[in-house]
This record gives C-alpha cells, sequence and structure tokens, in this order.
C-alpha cells in the first residue's frame, strides 16, 4: 500500500513516505503515519476534500479538557482548517467519482512537508492536474501553511473552492468548547475563538487565503460565510484550458496555555497577536513560508542524522521516520507539557502520557538533545503535585505518579472503562490506573539515568533529588510485610505484562521498587555528606531522617524472585503454573489482540501469555543485576510466550538478541518494529503512530546493534551490526560532549567533537579518546 522507493527532486532517498493508489480503507493509516507537527501542535493529515470514515484532528499540546465529570481529561481536537470544499461546474469534488491518474501522496521526511498530486477525468470531457501541499511550521510554531494548484489539462470548467475554519468537530463525539466569537476582516483574515468547557483554555485560530492564476494575483471578492461553529470564504471564477488557479492558505493557532502568556493573559491581546502574526504571514506566502521551515528541519537532521549503509534501504527510512515523529510529537518549548502514547497525530490514548516516554522516548533524547531530555524531566517534576495527591487518595505516602498522565496537576486521567469483554459481553475495567504502579521507579529511573549519562547537578539539585526522594517514600509505605515469609511484598498489581493482572510480586515492579529506595539512600548519604544545606532543605521538606530509618528497616527484606533450578525467574507468584497453550495462530496475527477473539483477558489471565516484554524490560533496565546466563534462559522461555500485543515490546527483545549475539533475530525484530507503523497492516496506525515504538527504533539501533548502555555511570559501546549492515554512525552526548561515532564490521570511530578526552568502555576494555580514535570491530 505504501511505497518507500521515491526519491526527492535532489535524488535523495530514503526520505519518502508515498501512497500510490487512494483507498477509502487506508484514510487512517495514511491520516496518521503522514501527520505533521512541531511540538506545540499535531495535525492528522485528512485529504481537503472530506471523505466518510476520515479523522480530522488538530491537536495544541496541553491544552487538556475533561466533556464531563463521566469522563477523563483529553487534549480536545481543535476546529479543522485543512478542509476545502471543491466544485467543477458546480459538481462536488472527490477521488470516488471519475477518473484517477497519476495519484500519489507523499510525506517528505527531510522537509516535513505532505504533497499529493493526482489528475482527474470528470467523465465527461473535463481534466485537471491537483496539487495539494501542507506543512506545520518548525520555525514558526503557531503557523500552518497549505497550498493547493489546480491546472486545467482538458476544459474550460467553472472552479470554486470554498475555505475557512471548521469548528464543527468533535473527538469522537465528545465536544471539549463552548462556541465563541467568529470575524472576517478585511474580506481576507478569518478568526474563530474556542474556550474548552472544563479547563476555560482559549484558542484563537486565524486564517487568510491568497488566490492567483498564472502567477498573476487575482483581485476577487470572496463570497464569505459565518454559521455555527464555522467561518469561511469562497472564491469562484472560470478557468480556460491551460490556465492554473493557485490558492495560498495560512493559519495561525493560538491558545490561552502558551507559554508566552502564562500570568499576563488577556483575550484581548491574544486575538491582536494572532492578527498581527497571520498578516505577516500572509504577505510572506506559503513558499517563503515553507523554505523557513524546511531549514529548521535541515538543523534537526544536521544534529540527529543517522547514517546506515544497509543492503535493504528501508532500514534507513524507518530509523529517519521515527526520528521525524519524534520530532513532531515532542515539546521542546514548554517543560509543562509530555509526550502523547500517539504523540499529536490521532485521538488514541486522548494525548495521555505514560512509562512510554522516560523508558522508550527519553534515552534518544538523553544521547540526542539533552536539553529536551531535561525539560521531559520537568514535566514530570510538575507533575509531584498530582502524583502526591494520588498517593494521598490511595492512603500512601510519598509521590505515587499516575499512569496516564495529562495537565501535571490533573493527576490519575485513566479511563475506567474499556472494550468489551468477548465472553460475558460487558464493558472491561481498566486496572492500569488503579494497580499498574511501576511506573513511579520508571520515572525515578529515568532522572538517574539522566543524571549520570548527562552529569546535570543543577537539574537534580533543583527537580530530581526530590523525585527520587519522594517516590521512595511512596515505595516504602506500598511494602506489605509477609509474616508467614519474612519479608515486604508488593501484591495486588499489574506489571508491564498488562495480561497479567492483580498479580502478587511482579518481578519487574519488586526489583524497581528496590531500585528507587536503594537509589534514595544512596543520594541521601551522599547529600548528607557533600551537601549540608541541599540536605537540610530536602530534609525539611519531606522529612528524610524518618524516611532514611523506614528505608534502611525495609531494603533487604524486599522480596525478589529469584532464579528456580531452570534459572527462570517468575514474572509473578503464579505465572509458572499456569496452563500453556500455543500460541502459533496469535503470533503472525493481522491486528494486535487477535487471542481475545478467542479468550477473554480473565482466561489469558491464566495462562503463560505475556502480551509485552516484561521480565525482559527489567533485564535490560537493570541488566548489572543478572549474570548472562540467567537473561539468555529466561528470554529463551519469555519469547516464545509473549504475543508482542504492545507496540512497546519488539524494542526491548531486539535489543536483548543483539545483546546474545543472535544479530538474524535481533534483525528481525528491529524490522518488525519498523513495520508496526509503516507496514502493510491496513489499521494498525488508526488512532495514531505508535510513540514508544517509535523511540525503541532508534533504541534498537544505538543501543541494541551498537551496543550503547550506561552502566554504573560509564558508557559502554559493544557494537553487533546486522549481516547486511556496512556502517551505522551517529551523535550521541556524553557528559556535556558530544560524540561522533562510526561503526563498520571492522572498525569502531568516536571523535569528541569538543576535542575533550572522554573515558569509555569499547567491547568491555577501557578505553581514553583524546579527539578522534579507531579501535577494532571485535
Amino acid at each position: 500500500m505504501l511505497n518507500y522507493n521515491k526519491t526527492l527532486p535532489d535524488g535523495a532517498s530514503g526520505w519518502v513516505v508515498t501512497e500510490e493508489r487512494f483507498s477509502n480503507l487506508a484514510l487512517a493509516k495514511c491520516e496518521a503515519v503522514m501527520a505533521l507537527g512541531n511540538g506545540y501542535m499535531g495535525l492528522r493529515s485528512a485529504a481537503e476534500e472530506s471523505y466518510v470514515g476520515e479523522k480530522r484532528n488538530l491537536f495544541v499540546n496541553g491544552t487538556f479538557n475533561r466533556f464531563d465529570e463521566l469522563e477523563v481529561s483529553e487534549l480536545p481536537n481543535a476546529a479543522d482548517v485543512t478542509r476545502m470544499d471543491i466544485r467543477i461546474d458546480g459538481k462536488c469534488f472527490s477521488l470516488d467519482q471519475g477518473e484517477v491518474k497519476a495519484y500519489s501522496r507523499s510525506l517528505n521526511l527531510r522537509e516535513a512537508e505532505l504533497v499529493r498530486t493526482f489528475i482527474w477525468n470528470s467523465g465527461d470531457g473535463k481534466e485537471l492536474e491537483f496539487t495539494f501541499r501542507r506543512f506545520v511550521s518548525l520555525d514558526q510554531l503557531h503557523l500552518i501553511g497549505l497550498k493547493l494548484e489546480v491546472k486545467v489539462l482538458r476544459g474550460p470548467v467553472h472552479l470554486s473552492v470554498a475555505s475557512g475554519i471548521d469548528a464543527q468537530v468533535s473527538n469522537s463525539g465528545s465536544q471539549h468548547f463552548h462556541e465563541g466569537e467568529k470575524r472576517i476582516y478585511d474580506k481576507t483574515f478569518l478568526e474563530l475563538i474556542q474556550t474548552t468547557t472544563e479547563s476555560k483554555v482559549d484558542f484563537v485560530i486565524g486564517a487568510s487565503h491568497k488566490l492567483k492564476v498564472d502567477g498573476g494575483t487575482v483581485d476577487l471578492a470572496p463570497a464569505m460565510e459565518i454559521d455555527r461553529r464555522k467561518v469561511a470564504v469562497a472564491y469562484s471564477l472560470n478557468l480556460e484550458e491551460g490556465q492554473t488557479l493557485t490558492l495560498d492558505k495560512v493559519a495561525a493557532v493560538y491558545t490561552s496555555r502558551d507559554k508566552q502568556f502564562a500570568g499576563n493573559y488577556s483575550l484581548p491581546a491574544m486575538r491582536a497577536e494572532v492578527l498581527d502574526v497571520l498578516k505577516t504571514a500572509h504577505e510572506s506566502g506559503y513558499e517563503t513560508l515553507f523554505s523557513k521551515h524546511a531549514a529548521a528541519w535541515a538543523k534537526v537532521w544536521e544534529n540527529y542524522g543517522i547514517t546506515i549503509e544497509s543492503g535493504n534501504p528501508f532500514d534507513l527510512l524507518g530509523v529517519r521516520f521515527a526520528l521525524y515523529h519524534l520530532v513532531a510529537m515532542t515539546p521542546a518549548h514548554d517543560n509543562r507539557m509530555g509526550i502523547g502514547a500517539k504523540g499529536l497525530s490521532g485521538e488514541g490514548y486522548k494525548g495521555h502520557s505514560f512509562w512510554d516516554t522516560e523508558i522508550f522516548i527519553l534515552p534518544f533524547y538523553i544521547y540526542s538533545n539533552p536539553q529536551i531530555a531535561r525539560s521531559l524531566l520537568e514535566y514530570r517534576y510538575l507533575g509531584l503535585e498530582g502524583a502526591r495527591s494520588k498517593a494521598k487518595e490511595n492512603g500512601y505516602a510519598g509521590a505515587m505518579y499516575p499512569w496516564e498522565a495529562a495537565w501535571p496537576s490533573d493527576g490519575e486521567v485513566t479511563p475506567v472503562w474499556g472494550a468489551v469483554d468477548i465472553v460475558t459481553g460487558e464493558q472491561t475495567k481498566i486496572w492500569s490506573g488503579f494497580i499498574e504502579q511501576h511506573i513511579t521507579s520508571d520515572i525515578a529511573y529515568a532522572v538517574w539515568h539522566y543524571f549520570r549519562a548527562t552529569g546535570d547537578v543543577d537539574f537534580m539539585e533543583d527537580y530530581g533529588y526530590e523525585i527520587i526522594f519522594d517516590t521512595a517514600v511512596f515505595w516504602a509505605s506500598r511494602l506489605e510485610w509477609n509474616e508467614a515469609q519474612g519479608r515486604y511484598e508488593i501484591n495486588e498489581v499489574v506489571g508491564p505484562d498488562e495480561y497479567k493482572e492483580h498479580v502478587d510480586n511482579n518481578a519487574f515492579t519488586n526489583y524497581m521498587a528496590h531500585f528507587n529506595i536503594e537509589l534514595a539512600m544512596q543520594y541521601y548519604k551522599e547529600l548528607e555528606q557533600n551537601q549540608p544545606e541541599l540536605f537540610a532543605r530536602y530534609n525539611k521538606l519531606l522529612n528524610l531522617h524518618e524516611a532514611y530509618g523506614i528505608w534502611e528497616s525495609k531494603l533487604d527484606l524486599i522480596y525478589l524472585p529469584q532464579p528456580n533450578e531452570r534459572l527462570i525467574i517468575p514474572q509473578d507468584d503464579t505465572y509458572l503454573q499456569k496452563e500453556i497453550i500455543d500460541l502459533t495462530p496469535y503470533k503472525d496475527q493481522e491486528k494486535v489482540g487477535s487471542i481475545f477473539n478467542d479468550y477473554n483477558l480473565d482466561q489469558v489471565g491464566n495462562m503463560q501469555i505475556s502480551k509485552q516484554a516484561d521480565i525482559m524490560m527489567l533485564f535490560f533496565l537493570l541488566e548489572n543485576k543478572f549474570s548472562p546466563e540467567v537473561k539468555r534462559a529466561n528470554y529463551d522461555y519469555y519469547e516464545e510466550k509473549t504475543l508482542h500485543d504492545s507496540s512497546l515490546s519488539l524494542s526491548t527483545h531486539s535489543i536483548l538478541a543483539s545483546d546474545f549475539g543472535d544479530k538474524t533475530l535481533a534483525y528481525r525484530l528491529f524490522q518488525r518494529a519498523t513495520e508496526i507503523d509503516l507496514g502493510p497492516k491496513v489499521h494498525s496506525s488508526d488512532a495514531g503512530i505508535h510513540a514508544a515504538s517509535l523511540g525503541g527504533i532508534w533504541e534498537c539501533a544505538v543501543m541494541g546493534f551498537a551496543g550503547v548502555r550506561m552502566l554504573d555511570g560509564q558508557l559502554h559501546l559493544a557494537p553487533k551490526l546486522p549481516e547486511h549492515w556496512d556502517k551505522l554512525a551517529f551523535p550521541l552526548y556524553w557528559q556535556g560532549q558530544r560524540l561522533e561515532i562510526s561503526i563498520t564490521p571492522q572498525e569502531i570511530s568516536i571523535c569528541s567533537t569538543a576535542g575533550q578526552p572522554v573515558s569509555l568502555f569499547v567491547h568491555g576494555q577501557l578505553q581514553e579518546v583524546q579527539s578522534t580514535a579507531i579501535f577494532a570491530n571485535l
């Protein structure tokens, strides 16, 4: 369905994702996969003309709203600026009618532009060539540019185009906005105001149009329309054969939640700014605005550029696709905002942040752009308010992070009810918001990971220590004493494997809680000894003296499941006693979750079936705690029982396969990860792209094939390239320095761009790089 072999006009390959045939069945996939964004906002790539089944989404990061008391907070679907009502000789234009030739819709990853072209024959002798272009500016975060070109190949025709701002949209039926004022200034500049119903966030959206025929400006007064939740203009004119109409459209989007308005906001002032920005952009036009946008993306690729010389060209495109969407979804402009599990490409998961960010996306930023990594962790620091509220509501102390997070102070926003139970017909309760608690230690781990890789002491003093201390306070209060066993346990939880609910002593949860408390104790001692003033501040805030006594009394009594006689660590207390079934029918499935066509969640919970990496994730994060023999035995045992029904799973298994030297399996799992969104499955991305998987793709390449790890505060590099890869090169930040790393099957080249010496382990041997060094790739 999608083609990846198209080149850019300058001949560059590996940059283009192309739909070569229009299909109503593939609307949602292409809308998500080809979504545009700049971290401030995301625009789903629905076609300009309307089709049944389309999803027109425009999300502005951080603007969460709760539709009513029975629903959770979600990113509201803002007014649409992309739809155009095009009529040819009075008839609505649609690709469902007439004959379509030379169809192509392409996402240019390098310049982040969506281009759609085709020739359309009306069936009554009229033929036109259409070109649609679109971008969401990375240069000016509030701007969207659209361009329509229509050339009459066989005519003449009477053409009309109606375009504007359409707020007659919703989040699958939930309307998050009050209807606001609408204006048209000078018959050119459109304005629509929306205000969210509960959070009271104001949106001001402006749009303007510029019409040309054969390159010359047309002085044509439009018909103007202001309707309920809608403002638009319409242009109508006659075109002769050979003539070309060009319509430039610019939209500007601002909200009262924008950081520039924090503490100093007035709606009239924001309206004035939007109109001023819109007029300037209107004067500049599409091409000038796009040129600046493309230049901003050129800097992205210069900073993040990764080189892969592979026998399969798709490998490089797959990684570039991941990096493109990571940039498009990440709110690098504002530390009050996180990354949604579907980015900004669809309504899936309501724009909420999960552990996806800390475990799968943050490593990319830690090693590629530490400043953004810090911003994402500051978002979690701001979320301490909601985490403390959740702990208190559940009868615990400290900070208990929500499984799903929205605005930092919102606390837990996981929906309570989910899909239908195939057996009972009842709606399934979503337990993750109640008992999937490992996210608290995942965030503490991410803070530690960032600090050890960057050495950012200021972050730790201002934010990091507080997160680690208060999450450890939570875990100490969460532990349950088992008198018969003489140990502390963690019962009634969901681990990373969400097909196992209400389990006791999930190994991942227990080990990570132990790590969290042990880390807090370590930092307690360091601050007490070396930074008494800082220690005194945190002691006053969190009563660390008392907390340390509790940690010390409990740490060594926390139950950490150990390998059995076959070296298998039980995923939880009962997993290894559950029924084993043949999972072959569900391993190569068209759509994830196909096992629930035959069983309900309770039945799956009583079988040795894992949704995703669980024990394997533990080996990846805390690998120094387990021997290679234990890791390999568990990998062999659990891999065949893992359905990878979560997009988070494949990358972890790929990285571990690389560690074991199984290059074939590691590459196959990497390839499957790249195909979650880009592969042939039509409905895999309907609700949006898979944000964590995209971070995982980078992890496969850099932490798997290149073997990059931070172990005990030291940088390690142990490459195991796939057999058909001739080269892998990428930038890597370590302790404030940018390294340029290039790996071939024969050698490893490391260049310190700052010219400062850096120490790291290469294939287990400690090496010091002064400026540039080359090592044999063993």
